[in-house]
């Protein structure tokens, strides 16, 4: 994937993992920060920093991604959105 396609896709990817926290609340779930913080925390430091999240996003994106296409159907946006928030919750 050229670069500029590559950082909007991370780009779209980071704006969804912000709102779905915020979605799932309103749906009466709710995330669990210390799983999140402890799944996310590479460098075992007690936070999440942009790198940290954007790789366990890109993990969960080529999880979703079967066909390696580079981009999600509606149904893979469907699944990946749910292994985020196990992720958190």
């Amino acid at each position: 994937m050229r670069l500029p396609q590559r950082a909007l896709t991370v780009a779209a990817l980071a704006a969804a993992l912000m709102a779905t926290p915020a979605a799932f609340a309103a749906a009466g779930e709710s995330m669990d920060a210390d799983k999140f913080v402890k799944q996310c925390d590479s460098d075992k430091d007690g936070m999440v920093s942009k790198s940290e999240l954007m790789k366990m996003v890109e993990k969960t994106f080529d999880k979703a991604d079967k066909k390696k296409m580079g981009k999600l159907d509606k149904a893979q946006v469907d699944w990946f959105l749910k292994e985020l928030m196990k992720s958190g919750g």
